[in-house]
């Protein structure tokens, strides 16, 4: 049973610190950020800061999950292999998350996720398994490149697998991706052509979710990758949020800390400021939310550097949710 927090993929992204006050008391006060949100950038500063922000108690307050990457052995399969050499090949990194988004500690209903993932053609590759416990949740093992035998239990919280999927002819047209539940009695099928346009949420009935985020996979240095985390409400329409940014291959490179709010002429912002992992300062995000997205321009000490968007999932008995999505570079846009 996953002991962590749904792994987050929701409402802002890349985080914050009001304006020369990198202190957590800050994000908790309600007149601090209600006021910070009126100024431009959020009143967002440049400067480099500690690592986590000097907050290590509040991010593992907010218990976000923990990745641990995979040594599948389909790496080193020769049918993978050719088709990863293919000249014309095209790949993804597919974020796939399924359990109660966001977190509910009340539920009493485990759900038995266990089952597999096939692709419609070409080859999947683990490279993370996201949430999973020793106890209940593990790959199994692998002899064929386009499918992925897992067991996952979940109850308050969600497990998760990074996927790198090869498509050695994208003139086919879009991938498929199909879960079969382990009994055969749930089918559900992905179409990874609408993963280009943003991640997805479907509701899976008794407070679960299945989520999506795909990033195309680059030849190239442009920087690009996933953000997850916590959101709180301070009251109504305003609040603060927390969480992780990962590479495309989901390793940990930074930390994420912001907040958002409904301006007082009624606009919906967030902004956030986000670090790497030794506290350097990597970027702002400056944004727009509204109906369950968020989209934000990220911008660096030189100007405009990218963008960043994703979706937020709202729990208001709980005064607060889960948040996730992707960032790229300017030239990372298709």
């Amino acid at each position: 049973m996953n002991s962590k927090l749904p792994i987050a993929l929701f409402l802002a992204a890349t985080s914050a610190c009001l304006n020369n006050a990198s202190t957590g008391d800050e994000l908790d006060s309600e007149t601090a950020v209600a006021s910070a949100i009126e100024m431009e950038n959020g009143g967002l500063d440049t400067t480099d800061e500690a690592p986590e922000f000097a907050e290590p108690d509040a991010y593992a307050a907010a218990e976000i999950e923990n990745e641990r990457s995979v040594d599948d052995p389909m790496r080193l399969d020769a049918r993978v292999d050719s088709m990863d050499r293919a000249v014309s090949a095209v790949r993804h990194r597919v974020l796939l998350a399924w359990g109660r988004f966001p977190v509910d500690r009340t539920a009493t209903n485990a759900r038995d996720w266990s089952g597999s993932i096939r692709t419609s053609r070409g080859a999947l590759v683990i490279g993370r398994t996201v949430g999973f416990e020793d106890a209940t949740d593990r790959v199994l093992p692998r002899d064929t490149p386009d499918r992925v035998d897992f067991r996952s239990i979940t109850r308050p919280f969600a497990d998760g697998l990074l996927l790198r999927v090869i498509d050695p002819d994208p003139t086919a047209g879009p991938i498929r991706l199909t879960y079969t539940s382990a009994d055969g009695s749930v089918t559900r099928e992905l179409d990874l052509g609408q993963l280009a346009t943003g991640p997805l949420s479907v509701d899976a009935g008794d407070g679960n979710r299945v989520i999506a985020v795909a990033l195309r996979d680059r030849a190239d240095t442009c920087e690009h990758g996933f953000i997850r985390g916590r959101w709180v409400a301070l009251r109504e329409g305003l609040g603060a949020y927390r969480g992780v940014i990962t590479d495309a291959d989901g390793e940990r490179i930074g930390h994420i800390r912001g907040m958002w709010g409904k301006r007082r002429n009624g606009d919906a912002v967030m902004f956030g400021k986000f670090i790497a992992n030794d506290g350097s300062f990597k970027g702002l995000l400056v944004g727009t939310y509204e109906n369950g997205q968020w989209h934000a321009r990220w911008t660096t000490r030189a100007g405009d550097h990218g963008l960043a968007g994703g979706l937020y999932i709202d729990a208001p008995e709980m005064r607060g949710g889960v948040f996730g999505g992707r960032y790229g570079e300017t030239g990372c846009a298709e």
